[in-house]
């Protein structure tokens, strides 16, 4: 299972690039659409004080939504499968209680793996990595700075952006 599998949106890593005034920020912006082949929607501007910025940031909620199911769905199926690997290593070792009481013993390590693999999915959902293009965002709104929020859709793209922006001088901030 690639990492990639467990998510619905088509934009995983989130770029996030300050500027001191409009002009600037929208002067990236063009760029990073000719130079990196970004789309309209990948690029957002987020002006400074703006409050509900929300929507610029997370543009896909429906397929976040859809992120949290795969997610569980596939991390609680793998560490079931872990589960019954580990169960059935242990059994073949000869530990007293696994082979004493198989089924139970069986239940137990396969439910805690699954348990296990859920919370993963949790994490996963929960995109911590995330904090910190909002964060960045939200400080520079109340500093009454520009922000363009970026949603490249593949590696390449962000590799892309990545190096115009630092090319630029530009102050940026993104996500795993």
């Amino acid at each position: 299972m690639t990492w990639q599998a467990l998510f619905a949106e088509r934009a995983t890593t989130k770029v996030a690039a300050f500027f001191d005034d409009e002009r600037a920020a929208r002067n990236m912006a063009a760029s990073l659409e000719t130079q990196a082949g970004l789309k309209i929607d990948q690029v957002r501007v987020v002006q400074p004080g703006e409050k509900a910025y929300d929507r610029k940031l997370e543009p896909e909620d429906r397929a976040i939504a859809r992120t949290a199911i795969r997610s569980h769905v596939l991390l609680g199926l793998a560490g079931a499968v872990v589960g019954v690997v580990l169960w059935a290593l242990l059994y073949l070792l000869g530990i007293t209680y696994i082979v004493s009481s198989p089924a139970v013993s069986a239940a137990v390590i396969i439910v805690f793996s699954f348990v296990i693999g859920m919370m993963l999915g949790g994490l996963v959902t929960a995109r911590p990595d995330h904090q910190i293009v909002i964060q960045g965002v939200q400080n520079a709104a109340q500093q009454g700075r520009w922000s363009l929020v970026l949603h490249p859709r593949n590696p390449r793209q962000c590799d892309r952006v990545m190096t115009i922006l630092d090319s630029a001088g530009a102050d940026s901030v993104r996500t795993v």
